[in-house]
């Protein structure tokens, strides 16, 4: 295996643009100082990005202290409602994820603190019936809208059977289960999402949705919602080898970027392709070549002026992806700075 050496400008230009456009949220978590209107989402996504430019150490004072104030201000689903504002599935799972990274960085676990006081309702996560997550049915066309909820619950359960809670080995197994039950449900030839009942809607939904994105990135990016979780549990993904080479075959098709600009759809697709493609292979090479063309374009981008519209929550993924290209292309080294490749969703559950 090839040593893959990267830019140590990255960390530099990724850590000046912090600075320059998300002080506020730098100062939130560094020194618990002017935290009245920093959003959950923004927390994370510093925690995130500081976790992978090996920045962890600037959050081990205050953010522990901080994060839990700013969760404090908020609902989550699976718990009863206190009249707050409600996270999303989505973000209580990246919230957790958050938490499982600032335990690696701090050793300090704050599930405890986090839901104290906190009244489980977890019939508003399982469905009763089916046993799988529950998710809206009016979005079952909607592979990857879908996704956050059929990936997003059990990684939730994941994490909290991971915490320094009493009832560890029975999220465990709600996590277990859920995931069983969510593979069981995807495609067995393709390793897809089928959750919609009427082909020809779904071929409509297809037609429109591709104006804007290409569907099949939609599929493939919906499905890694639930290949986090296969991966994070040591579970075999449903079909492995169709979904490698639809995530690879996507993966070599799109240049510089899925879209226009890098981001956690990078990510999704870059992830299955590492995770699930045969080492040594012909296909493998040419993922691997890809992988270092990848992260040069990622270089490029945060060296270069970004464009005014890239929100902070499209940095962890361009950044994930970066480490996933990283370990695909056999590098040890990241950022500039000796540290070892993350594989992020081992180190906290979900992106």
């Amino acid at each position: 295996m090839v040593e893959v050496l990267s830019s140590p400008s990255l960390k530099g230009d990724v850590i000046a643009r912090l600075e320059r456009q998300h002080a506020n949220v730098l100062s939130f978590l560094e020194n618990g100082t002017g935290g009245g209107d920093i959003g959950v989402q923004d927390c994370c996504d510093v925690i995130y990005s500081l976790f992978l430019l090996g920045e962890g150490g600037r959050l081990a004072a205050a953010a522990p202290d901080a994060f839990c104030d700013a969760l404090a201000k908020v609902d989550f689903p699976g718990w009863k409602a206190t009249g707050k504002d409600r996270l999303t599935v989505h973000n209580v799972a990246y919230a957790f994820g958050a938490l499982n990274l600032l335990r690696t960085i701090t050793g300090r676990d704050l599930y405890g603190r986090v839901l104290q006081g906190r009244e489980p309702a977890f019939d508003q996560l399982i469905d009763g019936k089916t046993g799988l997550p529950l998710y809206p049915r009016w979005l079952a066309h909607h592979n990857w809208r879908v996704s956050h909820w059929l990936g997003g619950i059990p990684s939730i359960f994941l994490s909290l059977s991971m915490a320094d809670l009493p009832d560890r080995a029975a999220h465990r197994a709600r996590a277990e289960a859920l995931i069983e039950r969510t593979n069981r449900s995807l495609d067995p030839k393709t390793g897809l999402i089928r959750l919609y009942k009427v082909k020809l809607l779904q071929s409509a939904f297809r037609l429109f949705y591709g104006v804007r994105h290409d569907p099949d990135l939609g599929d493939v990016g919906g499905v890694a919602h639930v290949t986090w979780v296969n991966h994070a549990m040591g579970i075999a993904y449903v079909a492995n080898d169709a979904l490698c080479k639809t995530a690879g075959d996507l993966f070599l098709a799109h240049s510089p970027y899925m879209e226009s600009v890098p981001y956690c759809l990078d990510f999704d697709i870059v992830q299955i392709v590492r995770t699930a493609m045969k080492q040594n292979s012909d296909a493998a090479r040419k993922y691997e070549a890809r992988a270092r063309e990848m992260m040069r374009s990622i270089e490029d981008f945060f060296s270069g002026e970004v464009p005014e519209g890239y929100t902070l929550h499209k940095l962890p993924g361009a950044l994930a992806t970066y480490h996933e290209c990283l370990l695909l292309a056999g590098g040890t080294g990241a950022l500039g700075s000796g540290m070892k490749a993350i594989d992020i969703i081992t180190a906290a559950n979900w992106l």
